[in-house]
C-alpha cells in the first residue's frame, strides 16, 4: 500500500484529513523505525504513550500497538514533526489524563487499573465532540490532496493521540503484513472473500 492511499484510508477511518504536519511526515517516509532527532519525552511521558496506544489498538489474536512500534513512532512525529503548538496540546493532554484521574480515583493515570485507564480515554474522547475546527476551508495542494490548507493545529488530545496511533500501526511492517494481510505483489486480480481472510486486506 502506498502512502497516500495509506493517509486517504487513515482519514476514512478517523473521520477527517490527517493534520499537515503528520501527513508530510508520512510522506516523507517517517515510520517506526525512524530515530527521534530531538528527544524531549520523558520516562513517564514515553510510558504513557505505551499505555495509550496500546489500550487504542490493542494485543489479541494480532500484535498490538507496543508490537508495532507505536509508542516510538508517537515520540518521533511529536518530537520532530509537530508544530510548538501541537506539542504543548499533545503535553498538556497527557497531563490532563493525571489530572482527571487523581481528581476521580485519587491516583495518576499510570497508578490506575485498567479500567480506570480507560475510564480517563474514554473521557478525553468526550471532550472532543464538541470542538470545532478552527478553519473552516481545509482546501489541500489539488483535488483529492490529503494536505490540508490553513492547518488546524487545535485539534484536541485525543485526535491527535487517535491519528499518530492508527497511522503508526499502519505504517509498520506489523500492521500491514499481520493486520491487513498484506500482499505485497499480488501479480493479479482475484476476487476474495472477506470471510476467508477475517480482516481487511492491503496490497
Amino acid at each position: 500500500m502506498d502512502r497516500r492511499t495509506l493517509l486517504k484510508n487513515t482519514a476514512m477511518v478517523l473521520g477527517g484529513l490527517a493534520s499537515a504536519s503528520v501527513a508530510r511526515a508520512v510522506l516523507a517516509g517517517v515510520d517506526s523505525g525512524v530515530a527521534v532527532k530531538t528527544p524531549i519525552f520523558t520516562a513517564l511521558q514515553r510510558e504513557k504513550c505505551s499505555v495509550l496506544t496500546e489500550i487504542i489498538i490493542p494485543r489479541t489474536d494480532t500484535p498490538g500497538a507496543i508490537d508495532a512500534g507505536v509508542p516510538h513512532f508517537v515520540e518521533v512525529m511529536v518530537s520532530d514533526w509537530y508544530t510548538d503548538r501541537e506539542r504543548q496540546i499533545f503535553f498538556a493532554g497527557l497531563e490532563a489524563l493525571d489530572q482527571y484521574c487523581t481528581d476521580n480515583f485519587e491516583k495518576r493515570f499510570l497508578e490506575c487499573s485498567a479500567e480506570q485507564r480507560i475510564n480517563a480515554l474514554e473521557q478525553a474522547e468526550k471532550d472532543i465532540k464538541d470542538y470545532k475546527p478552527e478553519t473552516d476551508g481545509m482546501a489541500g495542494e489539488g483535488e483529492g490532496s490529503l494536505l490540508p490548507g490553513p492547518e488546524d493545529e487545535g485539534k484536541p488530545f485525543f485526535s491527535k493521540i487517535k491519528e499518530l496511533t492508527v497511522l503508526g500501526y499502519y505504517t509498520s511492517e506489523v500492521g500491514a503484513t499481520e493486520e491487513l494481510r498484506y500482499d505485497p505483489m499480488p501479480m493479479e486480480y482475484t476476487d476474495i472473500e472477506f470471510s476467508e481472510i477475517g480482516r481487511q486486506w492491503s496490497s
